[in-house]
């Protein structure tokens, strides 16, 4: 990623992890008290560069059911009425913000996806969309075919890696904060400004630009 991409996440995804520790850790204590379990929910998930790492999110499923379950195959009743608000408004991924400033995650990028095993997909579209850094949000997310696995929807993230820059986070960004407060709808990629995505014009324009050799001597 380039330099002006880190240090926006940095900056920006501190402040936002600052603003939102204190709905965390209300979230967390009412969490403790609904499921009479650790109110925090770990993934292995897939980053930037093909690395592993560790996501969290808030719990949002009954003690027991399988960690790595795909959407479409969670048993009926596995999230309750908190849980799918939760879910509903995106609220059980406020955790992820913690991870920008250490580096885990960008604030806008592919969402990072579950191993193989558990999430298997086409090989060449696996290796594109860790060709940036996964993010918090990102054109899938406020896509309107989040309700499903990004997989079924490729062309949101192979886009996204395509036309990566500063600028189209930044509309990636303001289009989140509209989606989540509910007064925007859901984004198509012909919503998508021109100006937010002028197609990369040197290298230097992409945020991979910096670290390009990366990729290849990351596991």
């Amino acid at each position: 990623m380039t330099l002006r991409k880190r240090a926006f996440d940095v900056v920006v995804g501190s402040v936002l992890a600052l603003l939102a520790l204190p709905v965390i850790v209300g979230l967390a204590l009412v969490l403790t008290a609904t499921f009479r379990a650790w109110p925090f929910f770990v993934q292995d998930r897939i980053g930037f560069g093909g690395r592993h790492f560790r996501m969290v999110k808030l719990r949002t499923l009954r003690p027991g059911t399988d960690p790595y379950a795909l959407k479409g195959d969670l048993p009926a009743g596995a999230a309750p009425a908190l849980g799918r608000v939760l879910r509903r408004w995106h609220l059980d991924e406020l955790p992820q913000l913690l991870l920008v400033p250490f580096g885990r995650l960008s604030l806008v990028g592919p969402r990072p996806k579950m191993p193989d095993r558990f999430e298997p997909v086409d090989p060449a579209y696996a290796e594109r969309r860790v060709q940036v850094p996964q993010g918090c949000t990102g054109l899938w997310q406020v896509s309107p075919h989040s309700d499903d696995l990004p997989s079924a929807s490729p062309g949101y993230d192979l886009y996204y890696v395509d036309h990566a820059s500063l600028r189209l986070d930044v509309w990636i960004l303001w289009r989140t904060a509209l989606l989540m407060a509910g007064v925007a709808p859901a984004v198509h990629l012909d919503d998508v400004p021109r100006w937010a995505a002028l197609p990369i014009t040197s290298p230097q324009d992409h945020p991979m630009a910096e670290t390009s050799s990366l990729a290849g001597r990351v596991a």
